[in-house]
């Protein structure tokens, strides 16, 4: 990524109202959040559900300390997750075979059912949304979203500030 770019604006000062936009785009994103009692509780990606998303992501397995990172939440939490997923036959724990006092977590096989049972109820909910959208402007959101993305990734490898976050200037004032 080419960081010196990242700050580019198309056109003159004045021009556009990029200020506006970031609050229209905000507001969309909190009027898609209020329709959440509409999707599929499997779109939540929290708490065991994340869990098992990043333990399908590690086939061989991970300590608790990394998926505690990975979901980002304490050990506690990610110790009490686990607790619940074994007690569903959902993850197993193993010795570590390279240090005996850690542990690797997996998904075990009805894990995986779970993980992919999610999946398919979440691809087939955003399917249908897509489609609701036809064909033009559903092909525009991807394309759209995936530079977003791509943006978001180059900006964080460059260490642009996160949200919220300023250069100094405000605590100056």
């Amino acid at each position: 990524m080419d960081c010196e770019g990242q700050n580019r604006t198309d056109g003159g000062p004045g021009q556009v109202d990029w200020e506006g936009l970031a609050r229209e785009l905000l507001d969309s994103g909190r009027g898609m959040r209020r329709g959440r009692g509409v999707r599929p509780k499997d779109m939540e990606m929290r708490g065991e559900a994340n869990a098992l998303h990043v333990l399908h992501h590690y086939p061989k397995g991970v300590t608790p300390t990394a998926l505690a990172r990975d979901c980002q939440v304490s050990s506690a939490r990610i110790a009490k997750t686990i607790n619940q997923l074994e007690g569903r036959g959902l993850v197993r724990r193993e010795a570590s075979p390279s240090d005996r006092r850690s542990v690797i977590v997996h998904l075990t096989d009805e894990g995986e059912r779970e993980v992919q049972r999610r999946f398919e109820r979440v691809n087939s909910y955003v399917e249908g949304v897509l489609r609701e959208l036809g064909e033009d402007d559903a092909r525009e959101l991807v394309r759209l979203v995936g530079r977003l993305a791509r943006i978001m990734e180059g900006r964080a490898e460059c260490g642009s500030p996160a949200s919220g976050e300023r250069d100094g200037a405000d605590e100056a004032r």
